[in-house]
């Protein structure tokens, strides 16, 4: 079985050629994706409310991702926990199915070494149940 672009995309895409698609699928603001989440001091953590949040959080980080390079998420005791998707640009997003902090499904966007974000920032989105949490 040989590899390809995820997705079975033609070429290799930046997240930014995916940006509109989330964007007209997802709550979107000020480069964030959600709605601020319970963090005070980080203003990075966002929430998607959804009444399947596992599935919310997979359909985001597929759109997310469609054209990238996944591989699987390790733990520090090599099990994994996820995938992760390499981007044309150098943006690393990463989709868990139970997060550390509070075991909801979460989606990473990391765009430190990216060369064209489209607007979106860095940022950990956690995908809750419909009505489960409040924002700030």
């Amino acid at each position: 079985m040989g590899w390809g672009f995820k997705g079975n995309a033609s070429h290799y895409h930046k997240i930014s050629e995916n940006t509109e698609a989330l964007k007209n699928e997802y709550p979107f603001s000020d480069g964030y994706f959600g709605e601020k989440g319970d963090s005070k001091s980080n203003p990075h953590v966002r929430h998607i409310a959804s009444d399947d949040p596992a599935k919310t959080a997979k359909a985001f980080y597929d759109s997310a991702t469609y054209g990238g390079l996944e591989s699987p998420l390790f733990d520090k005791n090599g099990n994994i926990i996820g995938q992760k998707t390499s981007m044309a640009d150098g943006s690393v997003i990463s989709w868990r199915s139970a997060s550390h902090s509070d075991g909801s499904p979460a989606v990473d966007i990391n765009i430190e070494r990216s060369t064209d974000s489209g607007g979106i920032k860095q940022q950990k989105i956690h995908f809750v149940k419909e009505g489960g949490y409040e924002t700030d």
